[in-house]
């Protein structure tokens, strides 16, 4: 069956305004179906009429040409494949020249309302940030009554000059500049000293001065090469102290008194061994009240407490005042030496025993059990001695012997003018040297020859009147052989 012309044409010009209101993304009738509808089959039966043909002539001038075509489709109405031959060739003309003159000036229309839209919405956004400067607004509006009312006005309140940290301080500064030295009684019962006598006082209208331990001595670990605890206590009057793991004793309180601020330092094994390492020192403080009551600050040379050494009553030399000579015989002059020579003790004060030998008893520890023998028990460590040979420090070389004669044990001669002292090469022999209430280091050699002076180092443990000591190395010169 042969399709009508005019319906075919009505069909391709409704698929062609169709094609060009979905480019330009407008319904170009009030109800638009959507996409996939066959809107065309709809429209073709409502208007057959040549009405339509003309709106169509006149949008597509191309029409006019084409009007040749329905006349030969007339005449030819009994082939039905014919039919189909229009269909093609109309379809490749009309709808590919109209369609792209349409789209592209349809989606420039239809793209500007759309922007007009954007402009809106970025409209609302600064309302929505205006809202938040109008809080900060009300908060400053809050805040700006309130700094007025800060001053509150205590000023004048609180500064009563009169009532200022009480003045004047009080200091206290060494008489002679330098650092208090605490020295042993002449009893040696200790130490007992009035700690005013070391200041010079600067301060008026304070009433008595009140001293204590301060607590820094609880921080103290190690003096000497001891191992050491303290403990103030009784409100910073009395000091304890332990070494290691002895027992714990008094070794220093304070009196503060009407007639004095006495210090003492007590005699005990503890305290004894503390004074002789010659490094014991106390940290001590002091406190003061005005006339009215109120406290002062005292200090010392700028410091909130003083440190006191303990100075150890008794020193000795590092070198011997007298030395060996190699070479010589056992018992002869140059083979011993006096421990009073050895030692060259002195006292705090820089006395020297030997022109003052009654402090070898002042200082002395007593000797046996005769209560008016006072004197120095002296051992020296003769399995720890050291030589120096060519500037090389070493142990002594074999066949060097050092020998102490003890006056307490040494046998005598029958006139007691001599020790006896066993040879200790020919323990069967005796040689003979004077007496000495010190005692004697003896030393020979029965080794190599030497032919260039050198020197021995010994130690010493010295039991005394302030306890026991231990010497550092003291050095004994020795000549080198004669002949």
């Amino acid at each position: 069956m042969r399709v009508p012309y005019i319906f075919i044409k009505t069909g391709i010009a409704a698929l062609i305004l169709f094609l060009a209101g979905c480019v330009g993304n407008e319904p170009l009738d009030p109800v638009a179906p959507e996409e996939n509808q066959p809107v065309v089959v709809e429209e073709v039966p409502k208007a057959p009429t040549e009405a339509s043909e003309t709106t169509e002539a006149t949008e597509t001038p191309a029409a006019t040409s084409e009007e040749v075509v329905p006349e030969t489709t007339k005449n030819t109405e009994e082939d039905t494949t014919e039919t189909t031959e229009p269909e093609e060739t109309v379809e490749p003309s009309v709808p590919e020249e109209t369609v792209e003159p349409k789209v592209t000036t349809v989606p420039e229309e239809t793209v500007e309302p759309e922007k007009t839209v954007v402009p809106e919405e970025k409209t609302v956004e600064p309302e929505e940030k205006t809202v938040e400067p109008e809080v900060t607004v009300e908060s400053v509006i809050q805040e700006e009554p309130q700094t007025p009312e800060i001053p509150v006005v205590p000023e004048p309140e609180v500064v009563p000059e009169p009532e200022v940290v009480p003045e004047p301080e009080v200091d206290l500064s060494l008489k002679n500049g330098e650092a208090i030295s605490l020295n042993p009684g002449e009893d040696n019962s200790g130490i007992e000293e009035d700690l005013n006598s070391f200041f010079v006082i600067s301060g008026e209208g304070y009433g008595a001065i009140t001293y204590s331990f301060s607590s820094l001595m609880e921080e103290v670990t190690r003096i000497g090469n001891n191992e050491v605890s303290f403990s103030v206590r009784d409100e910073g009057t009395k000091l304890y102290a332990w070494i290691g793991n002895s027992r714990g004793e008094l070794v220093s309180s304070i009196s503060n008194t009407a007639n004095g601020n006495i210090l003492n330092y007590f005699r005990g094994s503890v305290a004894d061994a503390l004074v002789n390492t010659g490094e014991m020192s106390l940290f001590i403080k002091a406190s003061a009240v005005l006339d009215s009551g109120a406290p002062v600050e005292v200090t010392f040379g700028g410091q909130d407490h003083f440190e006191a050494g303990l100075v150890r009553p008794v020193e000795f030399a590092s070198v011997s005042k007298v030395g060996f000579v190699d070479g010589v015989d056992f018992g002869e002059k140059g083979s011993y030496v006096s421990i009073a020579d050895l030692l060259a003790p002195v006292d705090w004060r820089g006395r020297e025993f030997s022109e003052y030998p009654n402090y070898w008893g002042y200082y002395g520890v007593q000797i046996g059990d005769d209560p008016n023998k006072y004197g120095f028990e002296v051992l020296v460590h003769t399995d720890d001695v050291q030589c120096e040979i060519s500037g090389k420090r070493q142990a002594i070389l074999s066949g060097m012997y050092i020998v102490q004669v003890d006056p307490a044990k040494a046998k005598k001669s029958s006139d007691g003018k001599y020790f006896l002292v066993t040879d200790p090469v020919r323990p069967s022999s005796t040689v003979e040297i004077p007496v000495n209430k010190y005692g004697y280091l003896m030393y020979f050699n029965n080794g190599r020859m030497l032919t260039a002076d050198f020197k021995l180092f010994v130690k010493a443990k010295v039991h005394y009147g302030f306890g026991y000591l231990d010497t550092d190395w003291v050095c004994v010169p020795v000549g080198r052989t004669n002949g």
